[in-house]
């Protein structure tokens, strides 16, 4: 808009002819007092020199002058963008106060307002099945209407908007070829016209990748969600982006695509990458109420034998459990999937039962942003010393497959969505294992928002082991609970079938819980909360018990953490529980 421009070119000059302005022998300060409708006085406090120059030290009495003369131009131009072309100006210098005070007094009048708007998309857009609902996206992306205030910079950002909605799906070269707002400042009337031409339709060509050095390129390219001749979509764009920075290979990658209409048939991706570092050494350290100090060493390289397999080896260790383990895992191959192999020894003595686990795990991995699937297949030998003195060692062969589906905003500090885990397994006496059994296990969490200002969240555990006793069974695949993220009110997994003055795991698991926090700013919340679950060995005698209280929530650059103290009601005792993020044990 020519108007615009010129009042633009209008402020640069004057703030050039006040910084020209030659100084003179004294300096004075001043303070700026604006008097008009808030909104307004925001805009003019933001923009204006004569206030941007009052926290200077080394402005004159001159150069004040100077500024007072051309602030009247500069607030009609800043108030046209606003919508307001024929405010009334005041302004003076009281020079008998200390600092000397500048009164601006506007009085904006009545604003300018949209009377009509003229919005037309054309171009091959007007061939696709989906025109009408495309091009109403657009017109609503575009957010002016009749009535409204004419705003210059809604106006800017209402044509983006409109652009953008069809730029993202489909027509990555539409464009603006007509725009026009025709402002009458007497009878305060705004008349809009916008034509945007959408292009062609573009689909997605062959993905050309750079910077890679040490990574095979189908390691980029096995990433990749877009195919030769899918429609061109940006939210693709940015998931192959995503894929390709939590894949922990690159220190950053950039996805994008041509707008080229010539090349509008099969567009080319280009992925520019920048490669971490393969190999690297991370220290962790922490605490919880359930288990104590904790400490983390971990070896990570993502290249091992220089064929973009990941190696990883953590060392875990906790006043309850020392744990070391090792694993391999192959790139994502491209139909999504990636094979692993691991081994872990375990050690942790837990509610006086001392256990030893050895394993070995294979696994077959489906892993897409919200939803994983796995079919694993472990060996497992554990020797275990529960609190009597007797010694169990046991073995399986344990199958199992387990889905996850993850729609949660937020897996640390969530506040909206669900999160689902569903795994079902077992072992059978014919094959390797002291016992044959099944195992089903679920868990679910769910989060809705109050209004703005609360969270109502839900979780849910369910277990059961498939078989007539435990006898034989490792007591890594039976039930326990009790603790910070099961039963509030109850020592850490105190709650199973009691085996002398140990407590063992049982064959049946349920755990539910209902949280509300009250937020009372953007990181800061209080919560009640009531728990209820229990484990067993036998169906006929499961009863649950309860736990309640109240807790803080703080969400932190670090995740979610949570204070509570609870009352456990059938120890008839009070616990403080400390947790971060969200988990599930």
């Amino acid at each position: 808009m020519a108007w615009f421009t010129r009042w633009r070119a209008l402020l640069a000059f004057s703030g050039a002819l006040i910084i020209a302005a030659p100084a003179a022998a004294e300096t004075v300060s001043y303070k700026v007092d604006i008097q008009a409708p808030e909104q307004l006085a925001v805009v003019l406090r933001d923009n204006l020199d004569i206030v941007s120059w009052a926290g200077r030290a080394d402005v004159n009495e001159e150069q004040i002058r100077q500024l007072v003369k051309t602030a009247p131009e500069q607030v009609r131009a800043l108030l046209s963008t606003e919508g307001y072309f024929s405010p009334k100006v005041k302004i003076g210098l009281d020079r008998s106060k200390s600092p000397w005070v500048v009164n601006l007094q506007v009085e904006p009048g009545d604003a300018v307002k949209i009377v009509s708007i003229e919005f037309r998309v054309g171009g091959a857009i007007s061939e696709d099945p989906d025109r009408e609902q495309r091009i109403r996206s657009a017109r609503e992306a575009f957010a002016l209407h009749e009535g409204d205030i004419f705003r210059q910079r809604n106006w800017d950002a209402g044509k983006e908007a409109a652009l953008h909605s069809l730029h993202h799906k489909r027509y990555a070269a539409a464009r603006v070829t007509s725009s026009q707002a025709r402002i009458d400042p007497v009878a305060l009337q705004a008349r809009l016209q916008v034509e945007i031409d959408s292009g062609p339709p573009f689909t997605f060509g062959e993905i050309d990748i750079r910077g890679l050095q040490r990574y095979q390129a189908k390691i980029v390219r096995n990433l990749s969600p877009i195919h030769p001749g899918d429609p061109y979509d940006e939210e693709q764009l940015l998931k192959y982006q995503k894929r390709l920075l939590v894949s922990s290979r690159f220190a950053s990658a950039v996805v994008t695509a041509g707008n080229n209409p010539d090349e509008a048939t099969a567009t080319p991706v280009y992925v520019t990458v920048v490669e971490a570092e393969a190999r690297r050494i991370e220290l962790g350290a922490g605490i919880s109420t359930d288990r104590g100090l904790r400490g983390v060493i971990g070896y990570t390289d993502q290249n091992t034998f220089d064929r973009g397999l990941q190696f990883n080896a953590q060392l875990k260790v906790d006043k309850l459990s020392e744990e070391l383990v090792g694993g391999l895992v192959t790139p994502r191959n491209r139909k999504g999937w990636t094979y692993g192999l691991e081994g872990k020894y375990l050690q942790e003595d837990i509610q006086n039962e001392e256990r030893t686990d050895w394993s070995v795990t294979g696994a077959h991995t489906y892993l897409v942003e919200e939803y994983r699937s796995t079919q694993s297949l472990q060996l497992l030998a554990e020797n275990r010393k529960p609190g009597d003195g007797s010694e169990d060692n046991t073995l399986a062969l344990y199958l199992a497959q387990s889905w996850t589906w993850n729609r949660l905003d937020d897996l640390l500090a969530a506040r909206e969505g669900y999160f689902l885990s569903l795994e079902a397994g077992g072992a059978s006496k014919e094959i390797v294992s002291d016992a044959s059994f099944g195992r089903l296990l679920g868990r679910a969490a769910y989060y809705q928002p109050v209004k703005t200002f609360g969270t109502l969240s839900a979780r849910l555990e369910a277990g059961w082991v498939i078989a007539s006793n435990r006898n034989d069974i490792p007591g890594a695949y039976l039930f326990r609970t009790g603790g910070d993220n099961s039963v509030r009110g109850y020592a850490y997994q105190s709650l199973g079938v009691d085996e002398g003055d140990a407590v063992v795991g049982g064959r049946y698991l349920l755990v539910g819980s209902v949280e509300y926090t009250q937020w009372l700013s953007d990181s800061w919340g209080a919560a009640v909360f009531y728990d209820r679950g229990n484990a067993n060995d036998d169906w006929s005698e499961f009863r649950t018990v309860a736990g309640y209280g109240v807790g803080v929530r703080w969400h932190s650059a670090i995740g979610a953490l949570n204070l509570d103290l609870a009352y456990g009601e059938a120890v008839d005792a009070y616990r403080v529980h400390f947790t971060t993020g969200f988990v599930f044990r």
